[in-house]
């Protein structure tokens, strides 16, 4: 564990302690997962007001030490993947559908080279933040999202109501920074090797789209 992951890890747990101990704050704050931490407080921490569990490592948000953050659980084992990502964006997105920019958000094209139709995904994927050297990493199983055979599909990271768009996280640093930031993502699809990509984000938060 690196030096600023473990200050962010105690960050954390002395914020979320003022945080609880304001009197009558736990008791009467807003409350949307039900993690025990209050929406506002949610804010501060850059965890997510709308899931209990932001990192994806099983442990709500009030119980886990680092709730941001967790080391990768993927198994790397498996047969050789008959996908791969097409492409990769995390700023300069666009809606093919409305044919109009989209706010950022981390976007995978992903193309299945088998003959197979392919289901069973999920994904880890870290962000490190170029100015304080903060690391945000979350997994999730990606239910749902499938890949035809030959062909192709996009996951948008976004909280758009559609097939292939799964929840952000909107207090992430991703969002709260404007610092230029390193994405590391690994997808996984059941009984395969992982494949994995690397991604630069500019300086500047992720921006809305006009």
């Amino acid at each position: 564990m690196s030096l600023n992951h473990t200050l962010s890890t105690l960050a954390f747990a002395s914020l979320l302690g003022l945080t609880l101990a304001s009197p009558g704050l736990s008791q009467t704050a807003a409350d949307s997962d039900g993690d025990g931490v209050p929406d506002s407080a949610e804010v501060l921490l850059g965890t997510d007001p709308m899931v209990a569990d932001t990192d994806g490592d099983g442990q709500n948000d009030l119980m886990d030490a680092d709730p941001t953050f967790l080391a990768n659980p993927i198994d790397t084992t498996g047969a050789p993947a008959p996908f791969a990502i097409s492409e990769a964006l995390v700023e300069n997105n666009f809606d093919y559908a409305a044919n109009k920019i989209a706010s950022d958000h981390l976007e995978l094209l992903v193309t299945n080279t088998g003959v197979s139709p392919l289901a069973g995904f999920s994904i880890y994927y870290a962000i490190k933040d170029g100015d304080s050297g903060k690391v945000e990493a979350s997994f999730r199983k990606l239910e749902g999202f499938a890949l035809p055979a030959g062909g192709e599909a996009r996951i948008h990271f976004d909280d758009a109501a559609i097939a292939g768009h799964f929840r952000a996280n909107p207090n992430s640093i991703y969002t709260t920074s404007t610092a230029a930031k390193s994405f590391s993502v690994m997808l996984k699809a059941d009984g395969f090797a992982p494949i994995s990509v690397e991604i630069a984000k500019d300086k500047g938060g992720a921006e809305a789209a006009d």
